[in-house]
């Protein structure tokens, strides 16, 4: 057996840095887990004359009702790909490399117990690789979440296009009438982050005869934005969340598109006036209902009970897996909240949700981010923004207004400029199409610049980037900047004696990663003589660097390194962590 080896070449570091109510949330009853692999096809090169297979290999999980591949290191060029493909049921998905980024590494979920990973690359491309590090899986425990109000649970499969289920968490998502048609949960089914509902899934099949749940082809598989989550998860009433998806990989389009549904939001939940409040996801089930039901979509019509100020009750049947789900006024056909706690019981009771009027959640799609930022007009900056300029030198930024929701009026673009609080606006920036370019003046030394952009739509929508300007605007600092090193290290002179090591870290000149990495030694966890560690026993280290003051350093302040880490199949350990500031 071995342990990981880990080098560490050439570091800079910022700070000390170590390398080592009686009702209930509802969230479904499972738990996702990760099984540790390691399979890595080295690089591969097409040097055929048309498209080509480059490598393969078959992901087996044994009794497996369904995973999704965890991918470690891969290097995918222009003209190459992924493909995945069920031995189950033939579901197929590809990933060029800006579709890795958007999934995070990982692929769709796939039903069955074995996929066929293949990288394939086009005539003249260069190298790729591809390594696969593992797979995620999911267990199924028993419902104890039900909040069935009565007896009986009277809820019954449906099949609403505008309804999602969220993985890995087990909750419910819905897509709204925001300008992009984005998706609302529940804010506790984010409180791990963006990872919790990473994926989002609509048509979603029946589950296996056990409960297991099966999944939609990966063209109704959504990655989940990170960069557009808000959320909030506080107590009843105060537990939202907002975020957006990327186009599918499949298809290209978003879930709006392919779903073509949505639902309406009410300006603010109702008093109670004898309303019927439907509510419709991804809840679990238990005896007698079939296990096939199981985190399948049902729905459920109960009685409007409670308004309080943000909080909402209903007697409507939920169970965990529905938490997320919208809470629909049947008498309006308007979403009036979001569903987020049990509370019913076999002797009465009422489930609870957070009314959308809940000030957080207003503000938060009044200020959307990331891929739910309206694509009325779209921006977009070829060479991106200056955040630094020296002192009397003009510049200037070329960049593209085009037709989103709206066709650009090219003569109403500007360019806001703020110069030490002075405000004036830049016109007359069309340089034919949709293409713009602005000239920014001369500053000094010290001034204090703001700037940010505007056009108007043929409808008469003024579209401003950032899209919350003017309270939030572009900043550019003037002066002449000086990089500085505030530690270096190469390890060339050994591990320094003013840092720590334990374990088998050391320095070394005779076991070093491939790569380019700095200078002609490493810090090295594993034994040197042979480059390797062969022991039945486990071992465990950590490296730590002196404590290192920042203080009169201005501006970014940033920590690179060069590192490789060689792991085996075992999920207890294998790992390599970095921590800064513990």
């Amino acid at each position: 057996m071995r342990i990981p080896t880990i080098f560490l070449c050439s570091v800079a570091c910022i700070a000390s840095t170590t390398i080592v109510q009686n009702v209930s949330a509802q969230m479904a009853p499972i738990s996702d887990y990760f099984v540790r692999s390691y399979i890595s096809s080295g690089p591969q090169i097409n040097t055929t004359a048309k498209p080509d297979v480059l490598f393969s290999h078959a992901v087996r999980m044994h009794d497996a009702s369904s995973f999704q591949i965890a991918f470690g290191r891969t290097l995918l060029p222009e003209g190459t790909k992924l493909r995945m493909t069920s031995y189950f049921d033939g579901a197929t998905q590809h990933l060029t490399a800006s579709a890795l980024r958007q999934w995070n590494n990982k692929s769709a979920w796939f039903n069955g117990s074995h996929v066929l990973v293949e990288l394939i690359a086009e005539p003249n491309s260069t190298a790729a690789h591809v390594t696969i590090e593992g797979v995620m899986m999911i267990e199924q425990f028993m419902d104890e979440d039900r909040s069935i109000c009565g007896s009986t649970d009277d809820r019954a499969l449906s099949y609403e296009n505008r309804d999602a289920r969220a993985l890995p968490i087990g909750c419910s998502a819905w897509i709204i009438d925001d300008p992009n048609h984005t998706l609302l949960t529940a804010g506790h089914c984010t409180e791990g982050g963006i990872g919790d509902v990473a994926v989002i899934e609509f048509n979603v099949p029946l589950s296996d005869a056990n409960g297991n749940l099966q999944h939609p082809g990966p063209e109704d598989q959504y990655a989940s934005d990170v960069e557009s989550l808000q959320s909030n998860y506080a107590t009843i009433g105060n537990d939202w969340a907002y975020f957006g998806c990327f186009p599918n990989t499949e298809t290209g389009l978003t879930p709006y598109q392919a779903q073509n549904d949505y639902y309406v939001l009410s300006s603010a939940a109702p008093p109670v006036n004898g309303q019927q409040i439907t509510i419709t996801g991804f809840g679990s089930t238990s005896s007698p209902v079939s296990p096939t039901y199981n985190q399948a979509q049902k729905t459920h019509t109960g009685p409007y009970a409670q308004l309080n100020g943000t909080s909402i009750a209903y007697q409507t049947d939920t169970s965990g897996g529905n938490s997320g789900s919208a809470v629909l006024n049947e008498s309006t056909g308007e979403a009036i909240g979001i569903h987020t706690n049990g509370g019913c019981s076999s002797s009465g009771g009422e489930n609870w949700g957070c009314a959308i009027h809940n000030s957080g959640l207003q503000e938060a799609l009044a200020n959307p981010q990331g891929v739910c930022v309206p694509n009325i007009l779209i921006y977009s900056f070829a060479n991106g923004f200056p955040d630094q300029v020296g002192p009397n030198n003009p510049f200037s930024i070329p960049f593209t207004v085009s037709p989103g929701n709206e066709d650009p009026l090219s003569n109403s673009v500007e360019v806001v400029l703020t110069v030490n609080g002075d405000t004036e606006f830049l016109g007359n920036l069309h340089q034919g199409g949709n293409e713009f370019e602005v000239m920014l003046p001369a500053f000094q030394c010290g001034d204090t610049i703001e700037y940010y952009f505007k056009a108007q739509g043929n409808e008469g929508t003024w579209v401003h980037y950032p899209y919350d300007a003017p309270a939030t605007k572009l900043s550019l600092a003037v002066g002449d900047f000086v990089d500085g090193v505030i530690l270096q290290e190469s390890f060339e002179d050994g591990i320094p004696n003013d840092w720590s090591a334990s374990g088998f870290w050391a320095a070394t000149e005779s076991c070093m990663p491939s790569g380019d990495c700095d200078g002609g030694a490493a810090a090295y966890f594993g034994v040197t003589d042979g480059c390797t560690y062969e022991d039945p026993n486990t071992a465990s280290g950590a490296l730590q660097t002196n404590q290192i003051s920042i203080a009169g350093h201005d501006g970014a302040i940033v920590l690179s390194f060069c590192s490789a880490l060689e792991t085996e199949d075992n999920d207890s350990y294998d790992l390599a962590e970095l921590f800064v500031n513990n």
